[in-house]
């Protein structure tokens, strides 16, 4: 009986128990979310979004993956999307256009799973209950290489339960897939660095980074800061190691992505990797009106022409980007004053937007687990690692973290805060230090009263 109570208590046993709490709340999600949007079993869920949303995309474009129309959706009755876009090329197939508003991945996921088993809300749902559930698994193994197991089952326990991600795997959105790819992505970087950026894992690092790139485009200078960072801890221990290193990572990235950028050559008459809507962000988010909004009020970013901040969304994408541009040159302190509302609005705990009980819920959540982040951060003491002048893996979580913050304090953040989703995971691993030191400092100072 104490062996049994022993292995259940041991970090296995919490481990475990702490994914079905994740596997569990995941799936009370997508009941709460059928329930909420009069959704049955058989039923696809598409209707619960409205017509102009990222969901219906993914969804109709997946479901002509899975008819053999490529990557593509079809104008229907039950369907109708602007199609003014760029992004959007007219296929052999009556009603139908070639897509690339979005990267692929996340389609190409969903695909799969219509194409075997067909288009009820748990074909899709019950894979991302899974990765949801991996999510928590992928940050336990992280936070136990950067810092030790315990801090990893505090983190994996604040992910299982972090109520905007649960909610979110209920939803037809590419975080769910993003998400896990990215955590992988930082394991095998980790590995790597740990075995001296061996051959197989730095390979399988940029692979995965590039899976990461097909779900989301946010990441498509990562590999830059992923490239500093390696410097900075290799580079004076041992110089053609870091070359090949380098070398090995960029190419397994850049070389991955160019299926998808031939794909786009054959269509759009020019090689690129990147969607061709990239300046969408960007343009909508920095204008003088977008400037002169209240300082606690941030963009919303509403695709219709005539938006309220007044900028087309419909114009080439040439004529944006010099639209940017002339923005950041003719306006430079108002656009500096832009990236600090974003700063401030990334890193705060919520927006205007949501309703007053999303308000308060996320107010709460944030409370308990950003400040303790913070502190976290600093009693990390990431930049002190012996020799080097970094602890490797802290340091590689600081740099993505770092990587986020500056880029979309520099573009675009939505008034949902969803653009943070791929940070919190790492957000909950420094949060669970920052507790860990807190309490274990407080417990040294009750014991030892006489060394305050």
């Amino acid at each position: 009986m104490h062996a049994m109570r022993n292995k259940i208590l041991s970090g296995k046993g919490i481990l475990i128990f702490i994914l079905f709490i994740a596997f569990f709340v995941r799936t009370v999600s997508i009941a709460v979310f059928m329930y909420k949007n009069n959704i049955s079993i058989h039923e696809s869920g598409i209707a619960a979004y409205p017509q102009i949303d990222d969901s219906q995309l993914y969804y109709h474009s997946a479901i002509n993956l899975s008819e053999g129309k490529g990557y593509s959706f079809t104008i229907s009755d039950t369907f109708q999307y602007p199609l003014e876009s760029e992004a959007f090329k007219p296929s052999p197939i009556p009603n139908t256009y070639y897509n690339n508003h979005y990267p692929p991945l996340y389609s190409f996921f969903l695909s799969l799973f219509y194409r075997l088993f067909g288009t009820g809300i748990l074909i899709y749902a019950v894979p991302q209950i899974i990765l949801g559930t991996l999510c928590c698994y992928f940050i336990y193994v992280i936070a136990k290489e950067a810092f030790s197991s315990k801090i990893g089952l505090l983190a994996s326990f604040l992910l299982s339960v972090y109520p905007p991600i649960v909610w979110w795997t209920a939803y037809i959105r590419s975080e769910n897939l993003f998400i896990p790819l990215q955590l992988l992505t930082i394991i095998f970087l980790i590995r790597a660095v740990k075995k001296n950026l061996d051959v197989k894992n730095t390979v399988l690092s940029g692979f995965f980074l590039a899976l990461s790139f097909l779900c989301r485009n946010v990441i498509l200078y990562l590999p830059i800061f992923i490239v500093v960072y390696f410097v900075i801890i290799f580079f004076r221990t041992n110089k053609k190691r870091l070359f090949y290193g380098i070398s090995a990572f960029l190419l397994s990235f850049y070389l991955s992505l160019i299926p998808w950028g031939y794909r786009n050559y054959t269509l759009y008459d020019k090689f690129f990797i990147t969607t061709v809507e990239d300046w969408d962000a960007f343009y909508m988010c920095n204008n003088v009106l977008a400037a002169n909004a209240p300082f606690v009020e941030l963009f919303e970013q509403t695709y219709s022409p005539n938006n309220k901040y007044g900028v087309d969304i419909s114009m080439p994408t040439t004529e944006k980007e010099k639209a940017c541009k002339s923005f950041v040159k003719r306006h430079p302190l108002k656009y500096v004053k832009l990236c600090f509302k974003r700063f401030f609005a990334y890193w705060g705990p919520t927006t205007k937007k949501p309703s007053f009980i999303k308000k308060a819920i996320d107010t709460f959540i944030y409370i308990i687990v950003f400040p303790m982040a913070f502190w976290g951060f600093y009693r990390s003491k990431w930049w002190l690692g012996a020799g080097v002048g970094f602890k490797p893996i802290p340091a590689l979580l600081i740099s993505v973290i770092l990587y986020y913050t500056i880029l979309h304090s520099l573009v675009s953040v939505d008034d949902a805060l969803i653009y943070r989703y791929p940070i919190i995971p790492l957000v909950c691993i420094f949060s669970s230090y920052g507790y860990y030191a807190y309490f274990t400092e407080f417990g040294r100072i009750n014991k030892n009263p006489e060394n305050t």
